[in-house]
């Protein structure tokens, strides 16, 4: 799916080898809702290490499951960005006998390395931002467009003034 039809709740994930683009996915409730990182026969994308990372669309955000070997940041709403170890410190991100789990919410971009493997996820979003438009926007519009077709109007209009026959006495 293309991010440019991708809904609001839909997420982006980009891997990438160093500079060489590898992988691109949307995972949403309409399509693919999981992503599966690793050398497993069951997993999506082989990334060379014994490392395994999981993406899991939910409603409500993103569940990044991890295993030891995988190093990140997570970019907050404007703040700066905090390193996984951070987040486990501060109990954002869980442990269970799995490995880890983090729960993205929009806003929040995360970057993971696995070895070279460089992995982007972030909220999904249209090439071109949409302009919101309500009603006051409508009626602006429909009024610059009434303004112009008048200039056009009187521009385009005849040089000759118009003839008044009814001022003419009789």
């Amino acid at each position: 799916m293309k991010t440019v039809a991708a809904p609001d709740s839909a997420w982006e994930a980009r891997l990438r080898w160093g500079s060489r683009r590898l992988n691109a996915e949307v995972l949403d409730g309409r399509g693919r809702t999981t992503l599966r990182l690793g050398d497993g026969p069951e997993d999506d994308v082989a990334i060379g290490s014994a490392a395994k990372a999981q993406l899991t669309w939910t409603p409500t955000g993103l569940e990044v499951r991890f295993s030891t070997g995988v190093e990140g940041e997570v970019a907050f709403h404007g703040d700066g960005a905090k390193t996984f170890s951070e987040l486990v410190a501060s109990g954002r991100v869980t442990e269970s006998a799995e490995g880890f789990l983090l729960t993205l919410v929009p806003g929040e971009v995360l970057t993971m390395r696995i070895g070279t493997l460089i992995g982007e996820i972030r909220q999904a979003r249209g090439r071109f931002p949409r302009l919101p438009l309500d009603a006051q926007a409508l009626v602006f519009i429909a009024l610059a467009v009434i303004a112009v077709g008048i200039m056009l109007a009187s521009v385009m209009a005849p040089p000759e003034l118009p003839r008044l026959y009814w001022i003419k006495k009789r």
